[in-house]
């Protein structure tokens, strides 16, 4: 599955901004450490800058860009 990650989030317009993504990504990253993994995946479209900027605030590595079913997705892992 290339579209997809192993964590996910999302932040309705009127709360964005707030660091809020930041946040629930940190909280991911909590729950996915007791769970024993060493790195997720993260997936956004290409064209979202503020995904692109959350996840690289997050320690989020770049991999590259994949064509999925809906259409062009960039991947970063995240080492935790």
């Amino acid at each position: 599955m290339l579209w997809a990650g192993n964590i996910g989030y999302g932040i309705r317009p009127s709360a964005r901004r707030r660091g809020l993504a930041s946040w629930a990504v940190g909280q991911l990253l909590d729950e996915a450490r007791a769970l024993g993994l060493d790195r997720v995946l993260a997936v956004c479209a290409v064209d979202n800058a503020a995904s692109v900027k959350t996840l690289e605030r997050c320690g989020g590595v770049f991999e590259g860009i994949r064509d999925t079913e809906f259409g062009p997705a960039r991947r970063y892992w995240i080492k935790i």
